[in-house]
């Protein structure tokens, strides 16, 4: 039996480990450009509110936007999946849990001009990363086309737990460690301790095959985010799959206690 990544959902069962301050925070921002679509204007808008949020949490340093888009060989941006975030060199990050547009306008010269408002949650960590704590992912292609076996290797600088969840704009499932009820002879030891600097090829399971589908029968193509969730104890993932909640989960994990990897894949129909 083979695996499709795309349309398995599941909870792996477990408990969870919070070491993070949690700040709620309202703010606003605007932003006033002519060369940019509607959505990018207020896309940048909510980026100002987001810094504006952090200053009120008390942090100011070195702030910086990562908006998780990736370029790929056909040369066509990578679609936001995830939320834009900010993150400073202290360290902390900020999930946005609602967005509400206070103005739109286009003034005499053409210039548009939104504002908004944001109701947000910051993580604020209480400790440093671990630059000692890292890994390495060899062999996963930036282009897919559907039903191509996926394969790559896994190599840790230290000992840890992994957890790699796959997201679309449509989906949420997680990769590894596989869980299914019905086929057991499937799964993935969800307590396999990764050892240091000894590479480990995926699947790890050699009953099962990675495969990727286009999960919209309409589409031509789908973009793909693994995201790869490497941690010094074993942290369960025990909410439902979603992006909000993977995001969560992230960052209420003590930042010298994780090591967090984005790779970006285009599937296309053959």
């Amino acid at each position: 039996m083979k695996y499709t990544a795309i349309i398995i959902i599941f909870l792996i069962l477990a408990t969870s480990l919070s070491a993070q301050k949690k700040i709620s925070v309202t703010a606003q921002g605007s932003y006033e450009a002519r060369d940019f679509t509607l959505e990018e204007v207020k896309q940048k808008a909510i980026d100002e509110a987001k810094r504006n949020a952090m200053l009120k949490a008390g942090i100011s340093e070195n702030v910086r936007v990562s908006d998780f888009l990736y370029t790929f060989e056909d040369d066509e941006k990578f679609q936001e999946i995830f939320q834009s975030f900010i993150s400073t060199e202290t360290g902390a990050e900020i999930i946005v849990e609602e967005v509400k547009e206070l103005k739109r306008d286009i003034n005499e010269f053409g210039n548009i001009l939104i504002e908004v408002e944001i109701e947000a949650v910051i993580f604020k960590h209480k400790t440093e990363k671990d630059l000692t704590f890292i890994f390495k992912v060899d062999g996963i292609k930036e282009l897919y086309y559907e039903n191509d076996p996926v394969t790559f290797s896994f190599t840790p600088t230290q000992v840890g737990y992994l957890k790699i969840f796959n997201v679309t704009d449509n989906t949420s499932s997680v990769l590894y460690p596989y869980n299914d009820t019905d086929n057991s002879y499937l799964n993935d030891n969800p307590e396999h301790l990764f050892n240091k600097n000894e590479t480990v090829g995926f699947p790890v399971n050699k009953n099962m095959d990675y495969y990727f589908e286009i999960s919209e029968k309409h589409e031509d193509k789908e973009y793909n985010l693994l995201i790869f969730v490497y941690t010094k104890e074993n942290i369960p993932f025990w909410e439902d799959v979603n992006v909000g909640n993977i995001m969560e989960w992230i960052y209420e994990i003590p930042m010298d206690s994780r090591y967090v990897e984005q790779y970006g894949i285009a599937l296309k129909r053959k």
